[in-house]
């Protein structure tokens, strides 16, 4: 990173007290003891000591004083969390992974493998989802499948983002960041009553801007430009009604990560033709400072408005809670890889256009003499997505063949690719979650959730350089999508699917002492079936079922010396099945041929650990850290699957970059 701020600088600080990375910080109460924090993890509040979920909480103090700006930082404070750069290369793309379980590929015929929620509605794409925070009352990163507390099914975990609810006082705060590379950074924020004890309002805004690092020709890379803003209003007009409404946006136009070229073989096929008929390229680059890339033809705009409504009535017995989300998300980007502004050897060209809406009944109450704590869910999700994608390999090298005696083989080397997809999800669960208080000390949660989820895919494609369809025209199997038929000059198909699970959870917690308590559970998700959004052959459009988890997690939370000392750990377990992969398969018109296909190729196991603690040593100094531990081992694998640490496979897979890792964080404030 170029830049220092202030801020920054005083997060380095701490962090060198410590000689390491930054971890989460838990304010203290006047009591000289930690706080307690106070989560809506299972549907109502409670303090996070009592959920028997392993889960990591920060308020938004707590990720001021650990220099955490955006969802990716995340990965810094949370014990087997973390993040992969968007193949896309925007900034805005939030690809987590939690115990090894993700998402690689941001195209919109994948869904997360961990959920992002905002006050309760979730966001379907990770393009846009790497939001910066100006708001936030406090983030929990969820360990595990979470499909009966949260509407949309989620196979590995859930970051929940709650922002701040207007108290109906009147404030503001104003914060400002400069920094090299001309950085400037802005945070507003201005509260006030509109009616008094009922009706209250709340607006943040945020900006930040900077020039690029890496110099280019034209528009150096690196660079800033971005507003934001989310506007609240907060109307209780009794003691047992509360309607919460957010609307929010965010406005992008800056450039994609910076990149260089490391390699380029021009001994090979297509690189040797491309430099003898087109022109020169491409000079490898090694210096991150500087790149030859036009600048000025690389992108990452965005644009993403949403609104979240919450309207709550509740008695002494019971509750009833709706949750009403939209969100519209439109995202421009523009990938060169080659090194050279004078001609265009490898681009991607991305252009997404998405809008959902989801609605959440959630019925909550006490039974049984108050024994039974019981909530019981009904959700609906529905998404309208198109991606519009533009692959340029060796461009311009099939119009300059066509005028050669290699004109024959021209149409072979047509690599400049153009891909109209657009899908339709449909999503409906209902679910249960109950906790039933057996003894003052014992605990026995039992909970349930069933999904329908549905998928249409519609692809248009055309080969850009010989105006020629990119898949032949004819049959393909019928089990799976539409034939082949031609769409002007180009081809099209469609897939049509639907699928169906259940998934349960089982788990026992025991408040050993008022201080210490542990629990056990298992809890089974799922991740509903994909379609090969992106085939070069007819033979390779393809749909893979769904993938399953089972997970089973044993933790403990203790709060010691005398409130001084909190220590929450746990170890977990994981049984991974029909994982989605790109993988080489028979053709069905050659049994000797193979097509790259979407299938359910890969079964592993992820074991590890996770431990979090937070001590306050003296008044006003706290110590917090964290330590996690995962090992990944594939149990069975297709022998004829494609690599899967090879970035040409665009879905899910496990995060085996070791045969084992651990990570330890460390903040003192």
């Amino acid at each position: 990173m170029k830049r220092l701020s202030l801020a920054s600088a005083i997060s380095h600080a701490s962090w060198l007290l410590c000689a390491t990375a930054a971890a989460p910080s838990y304010a203290q109460e006047q009591a000289n003891t930690l706080e307690e924090i106070l989560v809506t993890a299972q549907k109502r509040l409670e303090s996070v000591q009592d959920v028997p979920i392993s889960m990591t909480v920060l308020s938004g103090e707590d990720m001021k004083s650990a220099g955490i700006n955006d969802v990716n930082s995340l990965e810094r404070v949370s014990p087997n969390l973390s993040f992969a750069t968007s193949s896309d290369g925007g900034s805005s793309t939030a690809q987590a992974f939690v115990r090894g379980v993700g998402q690689f590929d941001f195209s919109i015929t994948t869904d997360p493998g961990v959920a992002i929620y905002i006050d309760g509605v979730y966001q379907a794409r990770t393009t846009g989802a790497n939001i910066q925070f100006a708001d936030i009352e406090y983030i929990s990163v969820l360990r595990g499948p979470q499909g009966t507390l949260f509407g949309k099914n989620t196979i590995g975990g859930a970051i929940d983002i709650k922002t701040k609810v207007p108290t109906g006082n009147t404030s503001y705060s104003l914060e400002t960041k400069v920094g090299s590379d001309n950085y400037l950074g802005f945070n507003g924020y201005f509260e006030t009553p509109i009616i008094e004890d009922t009706l209250s309002a709340s607006l943040t805004i945020m900006r930040n801007s900077s020039d690029g690092w890496q110099e280019r020709p034209g528009r150096d890379a690196g660079d800033e430009d971005m507003w934001g803003g989310r506007a609240h209003l907060y109307w209780t007009p009794t003691d047992e009604f509360v309607s919460h409404l957010a609307i929010d946006g965010v406005w992008q136009e800056q450039n994609v990560y910076p990149r260089v070229l490391l390699a380029f073989d021009d001994t090979k096929a297509i690189p040797n033709l491309f430099n003898t008929y087109v022109a020169p390229c491409c000079t490898p680059n090694s210096d991150i400072d500087r790149s030859n890339i036009n600048g000025s033809e690389d992108f990452d705009n965005l644009k993403t408005q949403g609104l979240g409504w919450t309207n709550e009535w509740e008695n002494d017995n019971y509750s009833i809670k709706s949750i009403t989300g939209y969100r519209h998300l439109n995202n421009d980007t523009n990938r060169q890889s080659d090194n050279t502004s004078t001609v265009d050897y490898q681009s991607t060209k991305n252009h997404i256009d998405q809008e959902q809406y989801s609605q959440e009944l959630i019925f909550s109450g006490y039974a049984l003499n108050d024994r039974l704590d019981w909530a019981a869910g009904l959700y609906y999700f529905q998404e309208k997505s198109s991606q519009i994608s533009n692959v340029n390999v060796a461009a311009g090298l099939y119009d300059a063949l066509t005028v050669t005696p290699l004109a024959p083989i021209a149409s072979s080397v047509d690599f400049e690719l153009f891909y109209d997809r657009q899908q339709e999800t449909e999503s409906a669960a209902a679910y249960v979650h109950t906790i039933y208080e057996m003894t003052d000390s014992l605990k026995l949660t039992v909970a349930g959730r069933f999904t329908y989820e549905a998928k249409e895919l519609d692809v248009e494609s055309l080969k850009k350089g010989s105006q020629a369809p990119i898949l032949a025209l004819g049959p393909t199997d019928p089990d799976v999508c539409t034939d082949v038929t031609a769409w002007g000059v180009g081809s099209q198909f469609s897939c049509d699917e639907s699928w169906t699970a259940f998934s349960p959870l089982v788990g026992l917690d025991w408040q050993v002492t008022q201080d210490v308590m542990t629990y056990v559970r298992a809890s089974r998700g799922f991740r509903s079936g994909v379609f090969n959004g992106r085939p070069t052959s007819s033979s390779q459009i393809s749909v893979a079922d769904p993938e399953y988890l089972t997970s089973y997690e044993l933790g403990y939370k203790t709060d010691l010396a005398n409130g001084r000392l909190r220590i929450n750990g746990a170890i977990f377990y994981n049984d991974y099945e029909d994982q989605q992969f790109l993988v080489n398969r028979a053709s069905a018109s050659a049994s000797s041929a193979l097509s790259l296909v979407v299938d359910n190729a890969g079964k592993s196991s992820l074991s590890g650990v996770e431990l979090e603690f937070s001590y306050l040593p003296i008044d006003g100094f706290t110590v917090n850290g964290s330590v996690g531990y995962i090992n990944p081992e594939y149990d069975e694998f297709d022998t004829l699957a494609a690599d899967p640490l090879n970035p040409v496979n665009l879905l899910s897979k496990i995060v085996l970059t070791a045969p084992s890792r651990i990570r330890l964080s460390l903040l003192a404030t």
